[in-house]
C-alpha cells in the first residue's frame, strides 16, 4: 500500500515531552516587536526538507516554519477545529472524492507569493520515488495515481493534484477519502518552492542558508547539535496574531540539562519522567502541572526476515515477556500507561471519539493464552531447528540514542530476558542517522522506538503496516491485512469501518505477532504561570507549534 518511510519516526528515545510547545526562557521583551521563548529539542533534526523529515526534532521545527493548507486549533472548549491557513476555504465534491482549497494571499520570507503550484509541488515531491520521501505513506493510496506514481509506474504530472490557477488547488483522491481532511494539517500539505530546491540541490534542508518558508517563522540560524534560532516571520499573513519575536531552539540531549534549565529559568516549561523532579517543581509556586495523553507508543520492532525472528512465536515470546506494569513503575515512575494494543489512545475513528475505548487490546489476549513465554520460545526454536537451549541464541537489540537513560533502559531488558526467557541478549548503541540507516536496511534483529500518529484517525497506525509501506521495514507482509486496510480506507460508515480497523490490529499484534507494545505515552508538563497558549490537545496544530505562545509580563 505504501512505499514510504524508510521510516518516519516521529521518534524519541527519551522523553517525547518538550516538543509540545516546550520551552522557553528569556521571560520576554526580547527583539523588537515581541517576546524571545528560549525552547528545546532533543536531538539534532535529520533534516528541514519537509518531503525527507522523519523525526519529531525536525517537525518541531517544520511546524512553525512552514504554512500547511488547514490548522488544527483549539477553541474556547478545547475541541478541535479546522481553521484555514494556507487556505481560507475549501470545499469537497458531492461524494468527497475531489477537494478544492482557495488560498489566501501569503508571503515566502523571502517576498515571493505562495501560489497553488508550490502545494502541488510539494505533493509530487512527496510521492516522487526519485525523492524517497520517508512520508509518502500520507498520500500514496489516496491521491489519485498516487501508488502508480510512487512506483515509477507513471509521471509525477499524472497526479491528482493539479493548480486551477495561482490561488485555486484541486486534489482528486481515489475516491472518497474519510480522513482526508485530517491530512491537509499535515507535513504532507506543506507547499514547496521548487526553484529553492533545483538551487541547492542535495543540500536542501541540510542548513539554514538559502532555505524559504511561509509560516509564521523563518529558520535565521542553524548551528549544529547547539541551536536552532526562529524568527517572526514578518511576511506571514497572520503575523499581528504571532507574539513571539523570536524563539531559540536548544538542542538540550541529557534529561538532568533539561530539568536543571527548567529550575534556573532558562526554560519555562518541561516534560519531566523522574518521580523526584515531579515532587520537586510541585513545591514551585509560579508553575502549572498539567498530565495529558499523547498518542504515541514506544514499541519493539521485530526483523521478519531475520533468521530467528521469522518465526512467530520467537516474536511472540518476546514480546510476552515483558510485563507491562512493571515498565510503567521501574522505568517510567508512573508517568507513562501500558500499550496492549498498536493504536494509541486519543484518536478518532470519524464519530467515535476514541477508538481504543471500543477496541479489543489484543496484546491482553495473547497473555491469557500463554501461561509461560519461555515454552513459546522453545516451540519457536524447535521449528527453525535451533535446539532447545536459549542461552545459545545470538540475540542483539538495536537502539537509536546513545543517552544514559536508554542504557538504563537496554540494561533492564537484559535482565527481564535473562530471567525470563534464560537468555542474553546484547545492546548496540548508535545515534539517531546510523540507527536509521541499519533499521531501514533490515541490519537489525530487534530494534526500539516510538511512534507518534500523523493524523487522527486510526489508519495513521495501522496504514504504517501495509505490504510496501516501508514505515517501519520489518520485512512483513499479510495479504489479509493489506485487504481489511484497503477496504477501510474508502469506508465512510464509521461503525464499519472501527470494525475492519480492529480486525487488522488483531492479525499485526496477536496473529503475527510483528510488533511489541509497550507503553503509550503522556505529558508530564510544568510551566511557569507567565507562558500562555499552551495547549493539551494533542492534535491541535498549535501542540507542537508556538504561533499562539505568548509571555505575559
Amino acid at each position: 500500500m505504501k512505499t514510504k518511510r524508510m521510516l518516519c519516526l516521529l521518534v524519541s528515545l527519551t522523553l517525547i515531552a518538550g516538543l509540545t510547545a516546550c520551552g522557553g526562557g528569556g521571560g520576554g521583551g526580547g527583539g523588537a516587536g515581541g517576546a524571545t521563548f528560549t525552547s528545546f529539542i532533543q536531538d539534532e533534526p535529520s533534516t528541514l526538507d519537509a518531503s525527507k523529515c522523519n523525526d519529531l526534532y525536525g517537525d518541531a521545527i517544520l511546524v512553525n516554519v512552514l504554512e500547511p493548507l488547514v490548522r488544527l486549533e483549539e477553541d474556547a472548549n478545547g475541541n478541535n477545529v479546522a481553521v484555514g491557513a494556507g487556505a481560507e476555504s475549501w470545499e469537497p465534491n458531492a461524494d468527497g472524492s475531489v477537494w478544492t482549497f482557495h488560498l489566501r494571499d501569503n508571503k515566502w520570507s523571502d517576498g515571493q507569493p505562495v501560489t497553488a503550484e508550490q502545494y502541488v509541488y510539494g505533493i509530487q515531491r512527496l510521492l516522487d520515488p526519485q525523492v524517497g520521501s520517508p512520508t509518502s505513506f500520507l498520500l500514496v493510496d489516496c491521491v489519485k495515481n498516487g501508488n502508480a506514481v510512487n512506483k515509477g509506474e507513471m509521471a509525477v504530472s499524472e497526479l491528482g493534484a493539479k493548480a486551477i490557477d495561482e490561488k485555486t488547488l484541486e486534489v482528486t483522491l481515489e475516491g472518497p477519502t474519510p480522513y482526508f481532511l485530517a491530512l491537509t494539517y499535515s507535513k504532507a500539505m506543506y507547499p514547496v518552492r521548487q526553484d529553492v530546491v533545483e538551487a541547492q540541490g542535495d543540500t536542501y534542508g541540510a542548513n539554514a542558508e538559502g532555505m524559504v518558508f511561509n509560516g509564521p517563522f523563518t529558520v535565521t540560524s542553524w548551528v549544529h547539535n547547539s541551536e536552532i534560532i526562529l524568527t517572526k516571520n514578518e511576511n506571514y499573513w497572520d503575523k499581528d496574531n504571532v507574539a513571539l519575536q523570536t524563539v531559540d531552539f536548544k538542542i538540550l540531549t541529557d534529561e538532568n540539562a533539561r530539568y536543571n534549565s527548567f529550575e534556573n529559568g532558562s526554560l519555562e516549561t518541561v516534560n519531566v519522567g523522574q518521580p523526584e523532579w515531579i515532587d520537586r517543581f510541585n513545591q514551585k509556586n509560579d508553575v502549572t502541572f498539567t498530565q495529558y495523553v499523547v498518542p504515541a507508543i514506544r514499541f519493539q520492532l521485530y526483523n521478519t526476515q531475520d533468521a530467528i525472528f521469522q518465526n512467530e512465536k520467537i516474536r511472540k515470546a518476546f514480546t510476552l515477556a515483558i510485563d507491562r506494569d512493571d515498565v510503567v513503575e521501574t522505568i517510567y515512575h508512573g508517568t507513562m500507561i501500558g500499550a496492549y494494543g498498536w493504536v494509541p489512545q486519543g484518536v478518532a475513528s470519524g464519530s467515535i471519539s476514541d477508538y481504543t475505548a471500543g477496541a479489543p487490546e489484543p496484546l491482553k489476549d495473547l497473555i491469557s493464552e500463554n501461561g509461560d513465554p519461555k515454552a513459546l520460545l522453545l516451540e519457536g526454536m524447535a521449528e527453525l531447528g535451533l535446539g532447545s537451549d536459549p542461552s545459545a541464541l545470538d540475540i542483539t537489540f538495536t537502539f537509536g540514542a546513545t543517552t544514559q537513560w536508554i542504557r538504563n533502559y537496554g540494561e533492564y531488558l537484559q535482565q527481564v530476558y535473562k530471567n525470563v526467557l534464560g537468555l542474553q541478549i546484547d545492546l548496540e548503541f548508535n545515534e539517531w542517522g546510523t540507527y536509521q540507516s541499519k533499521i531501514n536496511s533490515g541490519d537489525y534483529q530487534v530494534g526500539y522506538m516510538t511512534w507518534s500518529i500523523d493524523y487522527n484517525d486510526p489508519m495513521g497506525m495501522l496504514s504504517l503496516m501495509v505490504t510496501g509501506a516501508g514505515a517501519i521495514p520489518t520485512g512483513w507482509s499479510n495479504a489479509e491485512y493489506d485487504a481489511l486496510i484497503a477496504q477501510a480506507s474508502t469506508e465512510m460508515d464509521d461503525a464499519k469501518r472501527q470494525e475492519l480497523y480492529q480486525k487488522a490490529e488483531y492479525i499485526l499484534i496477536h496473529d503475527d505477532g510483528v510488533l511489541c507494545p509497550i507503553v503509550n505515552e503522556m505529558v508530564n508538563r510544568f510551566n511557569y504561570n507567565k507562558i500562555q497558549g499552551m495547549c493539551t490537545n494533542y492534535f491541535s496544530t498549535n501542540s507542537s507549534g508556538l504561533k499562539h505562545v505568548s509571555i505575559a509580563e
